[in-house]
């Protein structure tokens, strides 16, 4: 799923994921400090990045277990892939420490254009491919949310 920051409020499929949202909304995300921010502890938290974009094919697809990963573009432009992961060969196994698994690039995927202002959400098993290049090389600015999805399930009830 994806959008723009500014109409996350009348979208319904987000209950739940509330602090994370309103997190972003902080007018100061460009003068953040990099690194890891807690929202509600272990089971939300905000990594602010700054990180050049990659070529597609020098990179791999990855996906989670434990955590919903929010995407959102500070600054910068990029392309993220996404595509379910039964469509994936799996390169690396599941690491639990990290909450990752990653994959080769298929042929074929869902390419999303990414623009400040705007967000993607990638469920447990929604495997995605995050700061490539987009008309050029770019300097990305961003923040990604990690929500336990276990926590969104209780939160939703």
């Amino acid at each position: 799923m994806q959008g723009a920051l500014k109409d996350w409020r009348s979208m319904s499929e987000l209950k739940g994921l509330e602090p994370a949202f309103e997190f972003l909304e902080k007018k100061t995300l460009a003068e953040m400090p990099l690194g890891k921010h807690p929202i509600e502890g272990e089971q939300v938290y905000a990594l602010v990045q700054k990180l050049p974009s990659r070529a597609p094919e020098t990179a791999q697809f990855e996906s989670h277990r434990k955590y919903i990963d929010i995407h959102y573009l500070v600054a910068g432009q990029e392309i993220t892939g996404f595509a379910p992961v039964d469509n994936l060969k799996l390169a690396v196994p599941y690491d639990e420490a990290k909450d990752v698994m990653l994959y080769t690039v298929p042929a074929q995927y869902t390419k999303i254009e990414m623009r400040p202002g705007r967000f993607a959400i990638y469920h447990p098993g929604q495997g995605h491919l995050p700061n490539c290049h987009f008309d050029g090389p770019h300097e990305l600015q961003k923040v990604v949310i990690k929500f336990e999805a276990d926590y969104l399930a209780a939160r939703r009830k």
